[in-house]
């Protein structure tokens, strides 16, 4: 496989915390079936290089080419020979995952307390940010919401979305709050974002961040908590369908 593919740039970057060393292959095959199955990865994406995904999961080469040999025998991926090159996201049609379906529920139901706590813990930075925030910072969510009313493309949104969240956590004026939110997010996603993505969730999403910044603008606390939880817990209800 070409090393070329190394410019997708550590997009995988911390599956290390949530996959078990001792069966490394295994967990790193679901968790790519995982984004697979809800359209985090869809057909034709290409995946990291190799030795891009040994260092970022910090496994050998081979726990990573024996999750690759896996998910191309299921059909799900292809590797290509030559210049452009790689491991392809061959198959994402659901007729082609239902042999999966048991290890792909099992991936979903370790994730589901991690979803919950996302919630919660979103409930606490929104309302930390309302008590804390400085104009600057009411300044930087206002452009941030913004921005992402503008990126009605699904990567593109997925990390907008991800950094006007990671804004509000820092207008919590606490390190701590900003580490623990970026350690659950990458527990969660796992170099690249589950989280589903259609027209009707981004136009939910941008009628929500505005309304999380007007609360937080007004310091409301309790509002901005309770409105960020229900934000999380909207896009959760719709992944697990």
């Amino acid at each position: 496989m070409s090393d070329e593919t190394d410019a997708a740039g550590h997009e995988f970057s911390g599956l290390g915390d949530v996959v078990s060393l001792t069966s490394a292959p295994q967990q790193i095959a679901d968790h790519i079936l995982s984004g697979i199955a809800v359209g985090a990865l869809p057909e034709g994406t290409l995946l990291p290089g190799e030795r891009t995904l040994a260092a970022d999961l910090q496994v050998s080469r081979s726990s990573v080419r024996a999750a690759l040999l896996r998910l191309e025998r299921l059909g799900v991926v292809e590797r290509r020979r030559g210049r452009g090159g790689g491991t392809f996201v061959k198959n994402a049609r659901p007729e082609a995952l239902a042999p999966m379906a048991g290890r792909i529920e099992e991936f979903h139901a370790e994730r589901r307390n991690l979803l919950d706590a996302r919630a919660v813990f979103q409930n606490c930075l929104a309302a930390t940010a309302a008590r804390r925030r400085t104009e600057d910072e009411l300044t930087e969510l206002r452009q941030l919401a913004a921005d992402y009313s503008r990126r009605a493309e699904a990567a593109a949104a997925r990390t907008a979305d991800a950094q006007f969240h990671f804004a509000v956590a820092r207008a919590g004026h606490n390190p701590e709050l900003v580490r623990m939110a970026i350690d659950i997010d990458t527990k969660i996603n796992a170099g690249f974002r589950h989280d589903p993505f259609s027209a009707e969730l981004f136009d939910h999403a941008v009628a929500d961040h505005a309304a999380i910044v007007e609360a937080i603008a007004e310091q409301d606390a309790e509002t901005a908590g309770r409105l960020c939880e229900e934000h999380f817990r909207f896009t959760t209800i719709v992944s697990q369908g």
